[in-house]
């Protein structure tokens, strides 16, 4: 949708964007972070309503080594300039010249947001950081849901270079970089409380949002009921409700007998092809295959001797 729209009515884009916090929602209350969210892990069901996606088996769990590559490639780019598409900086670069150069690079590289390094779009700095494994909580995911908000209403995440050097670049001088679209034509603009919204999101872990109530407290979410989101006779009409011929209609899916469409999903055929060797040998599935999930440990009751309080759960992953 965002390929074909290049931005969304701020209606729509709210719509999606409290579906999508509720989707989040549900997987930490489940115990899981996401970590590495993207608009591809989000899809349009057949009544028009967003579901959650590649956690798993998908490409989008992150393994040890894809952690890793990304952080040393985060580190990297602090040591090596990197030059200003067309000699020109990036706070001089319009709406439409950021939304030009990041349509162009996602046309150029297939893999760019599948690749084992990966793209740092819509991924939290802390996630990345030398101390990733006890720098963050569930509140990376509200980062990313943050960028998707400003993507589908700017047409760009909001650190995206015309390079992915640059988009690097970004990520690493976050703080310098992330500033409010200013568009071309004077009646479109964002308003302030998208901003607010916007900005509560991409900023540090201790001001970010701490709760999903506090994000449906907030004024932006003002005329959205949560609760009936998904009630077909109390909650909003989607914006769009796909057209199927059938249960079996794929026609808004990826074409796979397209070797392009294919490209992106190298990642999944490796992972399906280890988990079908599995079967063939009659092993049976072990912790090695839930590498790179989060989730939620509460320590063991132990009864008198301590007291074990709701606050000493922690989020650990799996290494």
């Amino acid at each position: 949708m965002l390929n074909n729209t290049g931005v969304l009515h701020n209606r729509h884009a709210r719509f999606y964007i409290a579906e999508m916090f509720a989707c989040v929602d549900s997987l930490h209350q489940l115990g899981y972070i996401h970590r590495d969210l993207k608009p591809e892990n989000f899809l349009i069901d057949g009544t028009g309503h967003v579901k959650l996606t590649d956690f798993g088996l998908a490409a989008g769990m992150l393994v040890p080594a894809k952690i890793e590559s990304m952080r040393l490639r985060l580190e990297q780019v602090g040591n090596t300039p990197v030059p200003f598409t067309a000699g020109t900086p990036m706070d001089q670069r319009t709406v439409s010249d950021r939304q030009q150069g990041y349509r162009a690079l996602r046309a150029q590289d297939t893999n760019y947001a599948k690749s084992i390094v990966g793209s740092p779009d819509y991924m939290a700095p802390e996630v990345l950081s030398s101390n990733s494994k006890t720098a963050y909580n569930f509140t990376v995911d509200y980062w990313s849901l943050g960028c998707m908000l400003f993507e589908a209403l700017a047409g760009y995440p909001p650190f995206a270079g015309a390079t992915v050097d640059e988009t690097w670049r970004n990520l690493k001088e976050w703080k310098k970089v992330f500033k409010k679209p200013v568009y071309e034509d004077p009646n479109y603009f964002l308003s302030a409380r998208t901003w607010d919204l916007i900005c509560r999101c991409i900023t540090t872990p201790e001001k970010r949002f701490h709760s999903f109530d506090e994000i449906k407290a907030h004024k932006y979410f003002a005329e959205v009921n949560f609760a009936d989101l998904r009630d077909p006779t109390k909650g909003e009409r989607p914006p769009f409700i796909p057209e199927l011929e059938g249960e079996t209609d794929a026609g808004y899916f990826d074409d796979f007998g397209n070797e392009k469409d294919m490209a992106k999903y190298k990642e999944v055929h490796e992972k399906q092809r280890q988990l079908e060797d599995m079967a063939d040998r009659g092993e049976k599935m072990n912790k090695s295959l839930f590498v790179g999930f989060t989730f939620r440990h509460k320590p063991a009751d132990l009864g008198n001797k301590q007291k074990v309080k709701e606050d000493d759960e922690t989020f650990q992953t799996m290494f």
